[in-house]
């Protein structure tokens, strides 16, 4: 049996790690010098190493102890920074790990500045290949129920993938916290080559959302969640990229 770590760590820049940078970079017209960037959770401080080589001020936060001058800061609880401290706010592939998500991007809301940009990556629950796992065996890709840990009571660690949180919850978090969400990216893609097969699931998929879309709202706004909803990269990508700015 594969002993699961106390922390995770990812030994190498992902796409994921390298998309949102290059999103940092062009929001701020590649120009990072004077923003402050909070990384959180950092992991091995390798997206915050890359957005230190561009110039910007960025504090590293976990709950681990990887390098001294990283901020201890958990997940669960309020972050130990002020209102509006930071630029720009950058959350990898954490959120799915919370007891609740919410809570967490109400947190990173908090300390954004208002024209900040917030950038969370989560694994992409509602790419083909997930929804296919899901009907064939009851969870979704990534987040099967068999290396849960179940934490004692004051333990610290890593819970692993608890949460599968969805492009349409972030973007309603999103509307409630004050944030503008944007068009999202996508990581690699995953089974792509199965696109053929999944040709009549997409257009009865795009026909339900366009009526559903008709029948309970009409607002032009909200008909941009269909044109995120029916890209490549979320239909494919193995992580979806979520950006919102805060207004």
């Amino acid at each position: 049996m594969i002993k699961q770590s106390k922390y995770s760590h990812v030994p190498n820049f992902t796409d994921y790690m390298k998309i949102s940078v290059i999103e940092i970079i062009n929001f701020f017209e590649k120009d990072l010098r004077n923003k402050k960037i909070l990384d959180f959770p950092a992991g091995n401080g390798l997206v915050s190493n890359e957005l230190k080589i561009n110039g910007a001020d960025v504090i590293s936060a976990d709950i681990n102890s990887a390098y001294p001058h990283y901020v201890q800061a958990d997940m669960e609880k309020i972050l130990p920074f002020n209102d509006e401290e930071f630029d720009a706010v950058v959350c990898l592939e954490g959120i799915e790990h919370t007891m609740r998500p919410e809570a967490l991007f109400s947190e990173l809301s908090r300390v954004l500045k208002k024209g900040g940009l917030l950038i969370i990556s989560t694994p992409n629950v509602q790419n083909f290949y997930s929804r296919y796992q899901l009907l064939c065996t009851g969870y979704l890709y990534q987040f099967d129920p068999f290396d849960k840990i179940t934490l004692k009571p004051n333990e610290v660690r890593d819970k692993g993938h608890i949460s599968p949180v969805f492009y349409t919850q972030l973007r309603y978090y999103s509307d409630l916290h004050g944030l503008k969400t944007l068009k999202p990216k996508g990581g690699r893609l995953k089974r792509i080559i199965a696109l053929p097969f999944f040709i009549p699931f997409l257009i009865i998929g795009l026909w339900w959302s366009i009526r559903d879309w008709q029948k309970t709202s009409k607002e032009i706004e909200k008909f941009e969640i269909i044109k995120h909803l029916f890209t490549i990269r979320m239909l494919f990508s193995r992580s979806i990229i979520f950006k919102a700015a805060k207004k």
